[in-house]
């Protein structure tokens, strides 16, 4: 646990909402699905997959915003409208938490690329492993001993 530094602190481009995460992440991974691509305005979405009970909004409010879907939900500062994190049933007890929000993502790397066959032309996230759609629930578990093994940890 040492390894990971933690607590760590986050918060929107605003800081009028800011974040604690008290478990380490069990997978950092790069989405290239066209949804992530707009919501995010860039190649794809950088996230930081913790333990829910590992993670709190110590301050502000979030809305609900981007893709509105039943199996997950897109938490976004009220004020500045930064896309925080993303929560629902799809994630079994795990929050979707966009890296760059921590105080110090220096560290972070992609350890998988989801959805690479909506990759655009010459993105190169450094991942150590891609798939073309998302991983099949069956790798799952082996993918975040690996992480647990071979992911970036802060320095």
């Amino acid at each position: 646990m040492s390894e990971w530094k933690l607590p760590w602190s986050a918060s929107c481009l605003c800081e009028r909402v800011t974040m604690r995460i008290t478990a380490p992440p069990v997978i950092a991974m790069a989405c290239h699905c066209r949804g992530c691509q707009k919501l995010t305005s860039g190649p794809y979405s950088l996230t930081l997959m913790v333990p829910e009970a590992g993670f709190e909004v110590v301050s502000g409010e979030t809305t609900i915003g981007g893709l509105h879907r039943d199996d997950g939900h897109q938490h976004y500062c009220a004020h500045c409208l930064s896309w925080l994190y993303t929560t629902g049933p799809a994630l079994e007890g795990l929050v979707n938490v966009r890296a760059t929000m921590l105080d110090d993502a220096s560290w972070v790397r992609p350890f998988v690329d989801t959805m690479a066959a909506e990759k655009l032309p010459g993105v190169v996230s450094g991942a150590a492993r891609s798939y073309q759609a998302w991983p099949a629930e069956s790798d799952h578990d082996e993918l975040m001993a690996a992480y647990a093994r071979e992911g970036a940890k802060p320095q």
